[in-house]
C-alpha cells in the first residue's frame, strides 16, 4: 500500500500479540477503503473428561435435532 500514503484509520479491534497475520484484504466501496485482517493463533487444546455414555445428534431441516435417545424438537 505504499502508493496510499497517509491515510485515516478507524482502529475496530486491537491484535494480540501473539496472532499471526495470515492475510489482508484491502476493498474499495463507494470511495471508502475497507481492510479485512485474516489471523491465526495457536491454542492448547483440553482433553476432555472419558465418559462410558454417547449421545448422537442428527440434523434434518424439517426438525431441528433428532437426538440418539429420539429427543426432538417437537414444533
Amino acid at each position: 500500500m505504499p502508493k496510499l500514503k497517509k491515510i485515516k484509520l478507524k482502529y475496530h479491534r486491537e491484535i494480540p500479540k501473539d496472532y499471526r497475520i495470515k492475510s489482508v484484504t484491502l476493498t474499495n466501496s463507494n470511495g471508502n477503503y475497507y481492510v479485512s485482517v485474516l489471523t491465526e493463533f495457536e491454542k492448547e487444546i483440553q482433553k476432555m473428561p472419558s465418559s462410558d455414555k454417547v449421545i448422537g445428534l442428527d440434523f434434518s431441516m424439517s426438525e431441528l435435532f433428532v437426538s440418539s435417545e429420539n429427543q426432538g424438537d417437537d414444533y
